[in-house]
């Protein structure tokens, strides 16, 4: 059995509403990352984490599961928490253990009470995090509603990375922010590189500059560059990216569709790239 060393794994706890669809992403999570060769359903009872007769009886998480996801040389401990608040001890254990955290948010009912707890319970402890809007496939899936709310809630911070593009009222694959291509998804939420079409750009522009304005702020070097026009390479603003959200000075979002694995192999991707691992962690103990 392979050993990852602490800089190679990251300890990662799923909240948000209760029905939002924290473990059916964990399902698509499984697959992408070979451990389960289909996808099981909360609806059939069959999910990798609903093991439980309980769960599988009443159709949603009762106790906090763990499932393995590999990334490459990336180890992520995936702790799928109940969404209903009846079992919010589990959430908060689950919280404490945890390096950071998705907060899972349904783009068909936008943010709920469940989706505001999460975040308290981030605050609490102090979690880095990232927002994954799921079921972008729904007719009246609204991304721009959503971070609207979002901001409205907890400010500029939220920054999101990428965009849903869509053909009528058709999920087909997303713009990203930070290198303003477009690409397409597959079967089993593969991607292939795309175009971006003209009614997202305006779009994706306004998020790229107060993204870049976010950047910016790391250091002084940064934002003298960012006043004189320059631009940042890739590199340099991912590890600024890993800066600021290890600081929980910004919150990515993303998007995707679980049901089909759309944007998930995107998310775990983010998940190494911007979260820290348990060695880079600062924790600070209570009486």
């Amino acid at each position: 059995m392979k050993v990852y060393a602490s800089d190679k794994i990251r300890n990662v706890v799923i909240l948000g509403h209760g029905g939002a669809g924290k473990t059916t992403l964990v399902e698509a999570m499984a697959l992408l990352s070979g451990i389960i060769s289909r996808m099981g359903s909360v609806a059939d009872g069959n999910t990798v984490s609903d093991f439980d007769k309980e769960e599988q009886k009443r159709k949603f998480s009762i106790s906090t599961s763990m499932v393995p996801v590999i990334s490459g040389d990336v180890k992520i401990n995936v702790l799928d928490t109940p969404g209903y608040f009846d079992f919010v001890g589990e959430v908060e254990e689950a919280a404490a253990a945890a390096d950071a955290a998705i907060i899972v948010l349904n783009g068909k009912s936008g943010v709920e009470v469940g989706t505001q707890k999460a975040w308290e319970i981030c605050e609490r402890f102090n979690l880095p995090r990232m927002i994954y809007v799921s079921n972008m496939d729904f007719d009246h899936a609204n991304y721009g509603a959503i971070i609207d709310a979002l901001r409205e809630l907890y400010g500029t911070k939220i920054s999101p990375l990428y965009l849903p593009v869509k053909n009528g009222d058709k999920f087909v694959g997303f713009a990203d922010v930070i290198t303003k291509k477009g690409y397409t998804y597959g079967d089993k939420g593969k991607v292939a590189e795309g175009s971006v079409p003209a009614d997202v750009e305006s779009e994706l522009e306004g998020y790229r500059d107060s993204l870049m304005e976010a950047i910016a702020e790391t250091n002084e070097e940064m934002m003298d560059r960012f006043f004189e026009g320059e631009e940042f390479t890739e590199k340099e603003i991912v590890d600024a990216m890993k800066i600021n959200v290890s600081e929980c000075s910004i919150v990515p979002v993303t998007v995707g569709c679980s049901t089909s694995a759309a944007g998930v192999s995107g998310l775990i991707a983010d998940i190494g790239r911007y979260f820290p691992a348990p060695c880079e962690r600062k924790i600070s103990g209570t009486d």
